[in-house]
Parts: C-alpha cells; sequence; structure tokens
C-alpha cells in the first residue's frame, strides 16, 4: 500500500530522511548552462547502503527551461516527480555536470518542495557518471533537507548532450543567477 503524504507527514518524511542539516549560504561561480540538455537514468546507494532510483533529463528548449524526472527512495518509500523546472546550470570548471532545479511533488503531496539535482557524464558507457539531489521543504521547521551527495552511478547512464535547433534560450537567460534559479539550495556535492 502506498503511504500518502500529508503536509505533517511530509514534514516528519522529510526531517527522518536527511542525512545532515546542510547550511544555507550564498553560492556564487555557478551560471545557467549553454543551451543544451542532459538525459540519464538509473540508481545509487546511500550513505546506508539503500538504494535511489532516477530518470531525469533537462536543459532549455524553445527559450524556457525544460525538463522532468522520477526519483525513488525504496527505503523510505517516496516518489517525487518534478512539477516546473526554474534552473539549468553548471560551472564553468567542471563542464561536465549540469544542475536541475525547480519545484516537484513527493507523493502526490498538496505541497510542492523545492529541489535541485545534479547530473555529471563523465564518459561513456557510464561507470564513472554521477547523480545527487537536495530538496527542501522550506515549509517545515528543524531538519529541512533530505539530501543523496553526488555520488558514482552503480547501473546506469547520464549523457550530455549538443545544443540543436530547439535548444534555444530565452530572452534574458543568461543574466540569470544562482539564487534567481535554485533559492537558496546548496549544490548536493
Amino acid at each position: 500500500m502506498a503511504h500518502k503524504f500529508t503536509a505533517v507527514s511530509l514534514a516528519a518524511s522529510l526531517a527522518s530522511l536527511a542525512f545532515a542539516a546542510v547550511p544555507v549560504t550564498a553560492q556564487a561561480h555557478w551560471v545557467p548552462a549553454p543551451c543544451d540538455f542532459i538525459t540519464g537514468g538509473g540508481f545509487v546507494f546511500k550513505d546506508n547502503g539503500n538504494m535511489v532510483n532516477f530518470g531525469a533529463h533537462g536543459g532549455c528548449k524553445n527559450g524556457k527551461f525544460w525538463g522532468n524526472f522520477n526519483v525513488i527512495d525504496h527505503e523510505n518509500n517516496f516518489q517525487m516527480k518534478a512539477e516546473r523546472i526554474t534552473g539549468y546550470l553548471y560551472d564553468p570548471d567542471k563542464p561536465e555536470g549540469r544542475d536541475i532545479c525547480g519545484w516537484a511533488r513527493i507523493n502526490n503531496a498538496d505541497n510542492l518542495v523545492m529541489f535541485r539535482m545534479r547530473l555529471n557524464d563523465l564518459g561513456e558507457p557510464g561507470k564513472k557518471d554521477a547523480f545527487g539531489i537536495i530538496i527542501d521543504n522550506w515549509q517545515t521547521a528543524g531538519e529541512r533537507f533530505y539530501k543523496v551527495s553526488v555520488r558514482k552511478l552503480e547501473g546506469g547512464n547520464i549523457q550530455q548532450h549538443k545544443p540543436n535547433p530547439s535548444t534555444t534560450p530565452g530572452p534574458g537567460f543568461f543574466e540569470l543567477r544562482e539564487w534567481e534559479m535554485c533559492g537558496d539550495l546548496l549544490r548536493p556535492d
């Protein structure tokens, strides 16, 4: 039987899922990514050895941020799906990775949570690729964060794709700052 989260159970679950309190500080250096896109799927093991599966894609298309994902935490019986993509960015010193930011829903709960996901394409066939995610249920007090640190895939592949005619930026796309795309969420390093 699937668990249906309420606002209170979501807050309690997110607090119990948090691996560590993550300080909220300003970040610099990350900028809007080139207008390309990234796709991937697979699984990683958390620090405690439990599995997290994911399927994700993101980038910019036709002048807007674009993407979707599905993350399943088997240990805690939750599924998170993207509702809106608000950012697509990268560190110019590490061009193999992309962060996708936005709002998501956990187990069809009424309220949305903010997320920041990292996908790193480190060559084929994907044995060195990496995934991480942090989510922030800002409506709760205490341990607000759930985090899977960026870690090597145990199975799957991530693929960075070159721009094509549909991957065009919108007006002001490259002037956006990190906090405008991802709020105060830290990278899931």
